[in-house]
């Protein structure tokens, strides 16, 4: 598993234009806003993660700009209507990208079901191939490692991938 990865991402970097663009966001009234939504964790059964919130985000970006939605197909390009969001999970044979379909539909307590519950099944093994074949963009979220910056290598035949580094308290000068 490990071989075919790396053999996919070196093709992918030597095959598709990559460029990066890097920004910092302002993410306090998400965070006051996940801590009021998971207050009511047990009565939902699940909490709701700043990941969750990114998949949604992402998701509806895709929809908005729906010329990035898009899969590379030999010399054509192929769009699509929904925003299926592939993740980004470390397992022991090394990286699976499961898929939240039609996130862009979804709210955030389902994202955040849907998230849990095929990311433990990627971890396990367990993922049937629709689950993980596909998507239309990839979230590869590091900032729960503490990783500042992620410079991440699109997954084809997927166009737009975003990497996530951690969220961190600064003082902001107001404009």
């Amino acid at each position: 598993m490990r071989k075919t990865i790396a053999s996919r991402l070196s093709e992918s970097k030597q095959t598709i234009p990559h460029y990066y663009i890097s920004s910092s966001i302002e993410m306090g009234a998400t965070n006051l806003l996940r801590n009021e939504l998971n207050k009511n964790e047990k009565d939902n059964g699940v909490k709701i993660s700043i990941n969750d919130i990114i998949i949604k985000a992402m998701a509806l970006a895709l929809r908005d700009y729906p010329n990035v939605n898009v899969q590379w197909l030999n010399n054509s390009v192929r769009k699509f209507k929904h925003s299926d969001v592939s993740i980004a999970v470390a397992n022991e044979g090394g990286l699976v990208t499961p898929i939240v379909f039609r996130a862009e539909t979804l709210g955030l307590l389902d994202i955040a079901r849907r998230t849990k519950d095929i990311a433990k099944r990627a971890r396990e093994g367990k993922l049937d191939p629709n689950e993980f074949i596909g998507g239309t963009s990839t979230v590869s979220n590091l900032g729960m490692f503490n990783i500042n910056t992620v410079t991440s290598i699109i997954n084809p035949p997927q166009a737009t991938i975003l990497g996530v580094g951690k969220t961190e308290k600064k003082l902001l000068v107001a404009e």
